[in-house]
């Protein structure tokens, strides 16, 4: 750094030289240095000495000090820095007496500063300092040299001035300095008194942070002896409560089953007691009429052995072993087994076993044994005797080559009792409840021309006893076979592959848990008559009949319907699944359905669902015949749309099924999965779900439009029927191949287990109202219930309906339902239809878009009582607020005498917060049935609303009141500790009431 840009320095006590930056002074136009920039250096720095001479801060015109504080730059010079600690120091060391010489000798020494005029004369006497103003004598020179003689005088006088003020300066400095002695003093004292005070309140300060610290750390021990003890005492509470829980699970699971063991003894107690009441009862009404019998059968079993003596001498010497106690025994157990009604299984119970003409042969090659074939017996008798036949119809030998038998001694062994029991029964022959068989039944036709059935029967029953030990008159001897040992009657017998062991009988239903096989023969006469009227009817329609061929063609949809009908009626059926496959056949490629052939079906409920129950063998056939690819039809059932994992998503679509059944109605959260299971598995031709009203149309809807997207992409959907199921109609949808177009034709009602017709007819299409106006006009109107969504009826449809209507003197129930109402011709038909059919109105549902303008229109054609006979209403709307709800409120309230209460309820619109406290107060409770509400946040049913409405049916419903269904499906009510309460009131008020939708 160079010296025209710094200026050192050094203090005045020591010899070591600092040097700092010097700045350019735009006011003084020269460089500076500025005395912050010195302080940092030098701490306490009072002024600056260039030599002798002390060096002034600069100032401005007024001799006021430049801000901030500056001094010149003396470029080459060392400036000496005084700082207080010095200053004083000087000061001390000196008295009076020497501060005075030193000022004596400094005046002595007194010169006039060179710098300018103006500047003031600086005294000095070890580190004090005096300025005093005096002006500056001119310099002489050799020319003035004689007026400074005559000026001496004056200097003298200047000088002796000078002196005296100097003097009083030192005085007055001496002053200063005994005070500035005396104040240090006090000031020292001060010090003292501060620092012994601070020292005193350290020691306190110490004192009390230990006294502190001894107190938090007795304080941190109790407290951890306390949480110690806490935590212990815990540890020990919880494994007190858990081995308390353990034992309460442990009592309750043993108390459960304890329960169970008791409930399941009970009811077998039940079961045995009522069985034998109900034998003690059918013992009681047949004890004569089976004496009867056994007299009539003695005397004729006399007759024929007389007759088998003549013909057979053997036969007579075996036949008079027999005494009446033996033939009494063995009746007693044909009675037993003929009296059991027959188990619904895939094989009939009614068996006998008799020799054939070759006899078995042992591993030597030798004859060991005789060999026997099993036939089987048709169980004919009065249930499948028409009301005109005169003709008997007896227990009797199949026409059947018979079945060679599997480890003959086995079978024996296994089924030897209970075949003794059928060998006396074919000997002697029996009578009871309608099913007679005759002694010694002409086998000949099964067994060959030319031999002796009474002796292959005896030699059979000699055989028999000799194997099993069953004596005559042995009660300990089977009476009957159970559900196992029929079921595995056929691993004992040789049957070809894919062919059932039925012997050629058919299986019949003839009363409750009672199926009997009878012959092709009996069972085309038992339904002669029954044919004939089915005949009638296809005929009767335009049909075609050909019963060697078991088809029938009908030419309608409607027709298919009445077929239905018919059959159901005239048959007795329950229902009617796809068999490809009897039951006991095993599967085969191209032959099966996974469905029927993998489980059971039993009917349940009116609407006909039915209940499956996995039969496991068939199932892992079926699963292995999808693995191979050879499974053609897979029909899937699901209880919940949103149950299926990803991996069942996987394997279902890999089985591309052809058939869905979805066992419960798909609610708006359930859409997309829907949409998502139809376009990954285009093989479905055919859907069935169960459906609420309210949902109908939206399914309908959803699925034609997935379709109609499926029908752009490639792959094409194979989907052809979808039918929605509900417990009052059925709606059946028609899709045409390739085409979005669809027709959605006919709902039959399943009463009873059986269909009858027109008791409710659900009509949308122009076909159907044709239809059923011919029909009416020819033959009269049953129709007691008639359910119309005029939406796709035209003006030819509509006349027909309205003419229906007119016609049919029985209807009671009348349901028109309105949809998309914010369309004026859809609008305008359901008001002809409202003006034509006020009266006889019993359901009523309105939905569409726009309702403030739709719902005015209505409300001011139709005055709140304009429908006399209206039960139940519902209305829909789109998501707007309603701006008028009189009419709604009018149509729920409390109605005039001659007007009926409404049974059913249904609000889906958003209302302001006065129209529900409007709406929800005035309803009518004194028939009300069922409320429905699904509008939810804003103006939708929220828990304030219902709130609104428990208050409304505690305070004004009656005692015993109707109320028996509360639907929020769609309203997100919170499950919360006031929705729990408010429900709780409600049933205290209603116990049987069901609450859904939550």
């Amino acid at each position: 750094m160079s010296a025209a840009t710094s200026q050192a320095f050094r203090a005045q006590s020591s010899s070591k030289v600092i040097t700092i930056p010097t700045r350019h002074d735009n006011k003084s136009n020269q460089r500076v240095i500025r005395w912050k920039d010195i302080q940092l250096h030098f701490k306490d720095a009072q002024y600056v000495v260039d030599g002798e001479d002390i060096v002034l801060f600069l100032t401005d015109d007024d001799l006021e000090d430049l801000i901030p504080l500056r001094i010149a730059h003396h470029p080459g010079a060392v400036l000496k820095v005084v700082v207080m600690d010095e200053g004083i120091g000087d000061a001390q060391q000196g008295d009076s007496s020497s501060m005075i010489q030193h000022m004596d000798r400094d005046v002595a020494n007194l010169r006039i500063s060179d710098a300018d005029n103006n500047q003031a004369l600086v005294v000095r006497s070890q580190g004090h300092t005096a300025t005093v103003a005096v002006q500056r004598i001119p310099s002489t020179s050799a020319g003035h040299y004689q007026q400074g003689i005559g000026d001496n005088v004056t200097l003298q006088e200047q000088l002796h001035q000078l002196q005296q003020q100097i003097e009083g300066i030192l005085g007055k400095m001496q002053q200063t300095d005994q005070q500035t002695q005396y104040t240090q003093q006090q000031i020292q004292d001060q010090v003292d008194k501060i620092l012994q005070s601070l020292q005193q309140t350290d020691r306190q300060h110490a004192e009390d942070t230990q006294r502190m610290m001894q107190q938090l750390d007795l304080h941190r021990q109790q407290l951890e002896g306390v949480l110690r003890t806490t935590k212990q005492q815990l540890d020990h509470q919880i494994e007190m409560v858990q081995q308390k829980t353990q034992l309460l699970e442990q009592d309750t699971q043993n108390t459960h089953q304890q329960m169970c063991d008791i409930w399941q003894q009970a009811q077998q107690q039940m079961d045995r007691f009522l069985n034998n009441i109900q034998e003690l009862g059918q013992k009681a009404q047949h004890s004569e009429q089976q004496h009867n019998q056994l007299l009539q059968q003695m005397h004729g079993m006399a007759k024929a052995r007389q007759d088998h003596r003549r013909s057979s001498p053997q036969l007579g010497r075996q036949g008079t072993q027999y005494t009446f106690n033996q033939f009494v025994h063995a009746q007693c157990r044909v009675q037993a087994v003929l009296a059991t009604p027959s188990p619904d299984l895939p094989i009939p119970r009614l068996f006998i076993i008799l020799p054939t003409t070759t006899t078995a042969v042992d591993e030597q090659g030798g004859s060991c044994s005789l060999a026997f074939r099993l036939f089987f017996l048709c169980e004919c008798g009065s249930h499948t005797m028409a009301k005109d036949c005169n003709k008997p119809h007896e227990i009797h030998l199949m026409n059947h080559p018979g079945y060679d038998i599997i480890n003959q001694d086995e079978f024996i062994n296994k089924y030897g009792p209970y075949l003794l029991t059928m060998m006396y029964m074919v000997k002697y022959g029996a009578k009871t409840r309608g099913l007679v068989v005759p002694p010694l039944l002409g086998l000949n036709r099964a067994i060959g021309e030319g031999e002796s059935i009474g002796q292959l029967v005896d030699d059979t029953i000699t055989h028999l006893k000799e194997v099993t030990g069953c004596m005559d008159g042995d009660t300990t001897a089977h009476n009957n076979l159970d559900t196992m040992e029929l079921t595995e009657l056929k691993s004992h017998l040789k049957v070809k592959d894919g062919e059932g062991a039925s012997g050629g009988l058919y299986r019949i239903e003839i009363q409750k848990a009672h199926y009997p096989w009878i012959c092709s023969d009996h069972l085309r006469e038992c339904y002669e008559s029954t044919l004939q009227q089915l005949k009638h009817h296809i005929n009767a329609g335009g049909g075609v009949w050909k019963w060697n061929e078991a088809k029938v063609k009908v030419t309608s949809e409607a027709m298919t319907w009445v077929f239905f009908c018919e059959l159901g009626k005239l048959f007795r059926i329950k229902s009617v699944e796809n068999w490809r496959s009897t039951a006991d056949t095993e599967l085969k490629p191209d032959d099966y359905q996974l469905m029927p052939n993998s489980t059971a079906h039993t009917l349940s409920g009116p609407d006909g669902l039915h209940l499956l129950s996995l039969d496991f063998g068939r199932f892992t056939m079926a699963v292995k015949g999808i693995s191979r690819g050879e499974v053609k039809d897979v029909a899937i059932s699901i209880g919940d749309l949103n149950a299926p994992t990803l991996d069942d998503m996987e394997f279902i679509q890999q089985c591309r099924p052809t058939s869905l059944t979805i066992l419960g109605t798909p609610q708006v959260k359930d859409e997309n999965r829907l949409v998502s299971f139809l376009q990954h598995n285009p093989s479905i031709s055919s859907i069935r779900t169960d459906c609420s009203m309210m949902r109908c149309m939206a399914l309908i809807d959803l699925v034609k439009s997935t379709r109609e997207n499926m029908l752009q992409g490639e792959d094409k959907p194979a989907l052809r029927d979808l039918e929605l199921v509900h417990p009052e109609i059925k709606v059946k949808v028609s899709f045409f191949k390739g085409s979005p177009m669809l027709v959605v034709e006919a709902c039959i009602k399943m009463e009873n287990r059986s269909v009858e017709p027109a008791e409710c007819t659900f009509i949308r299409h122009d076909s159907l109202a044709k239809l059923l106006d011919q029909s009416v006009q020819e033959g009269g109107s049953r129709i007691t219930h008639l359910d119309m969504a005029p939406t796709s009826l035209t003006t030819l449809g509509l006349d027909a309906m309205n003419r229906v209507i007119n016609l049919s003197p029985y209807l009671t129930y009348l349901r028109l339902s309105f949809e998309k109402l914010g369309e004026k011709e859809r609008l305008e038909k359901a008001l002809d239809l409202l003006r034509r059919h006020k009266d006889r109105l019993t359901s009523l549902q309105l939905e569409g878009w726009g309702i403030n303008s739709w719902l005015s229109r209505i409300a001011n054609t139709f005055p709140k009582h304009a429908f006399p006979a209206l039960t139940e209403y519902f209305v829909h709307g789109d998501g707007v607020y309603l701006n008028d709800c009189r009419w709604v409120t009018a149509m729920s309230s409390a109605q005039p005498q001659q007007r009926r209460s409404l049974k059913a309820f249904g609000v889906h619109v958003y209302l302001h917060l006065e129209q529900w406290g409007l709406l929800l107060k005035t309803i009518d409770l004194s028939a009300l049935e069922e409320l429905h509400f699904s509008t939810k946040n804003g103006g939708g049913f929220t828990q304030q609303q219902l709130r609104l409405l428990v208050n409304h049916i505690v305070d004004n419903g009656a005692p015993s009141s109707p109320l028996r269904l509360l639907n929020l499906t769609g309203t997100e009510m919170p499950s919360n500790d006031m929705t729990r309460e408010l429900f709780a009131r409600l049933r205290e008020k209603v116990p049987d009431i069901e609450i859904t939708g939550i």
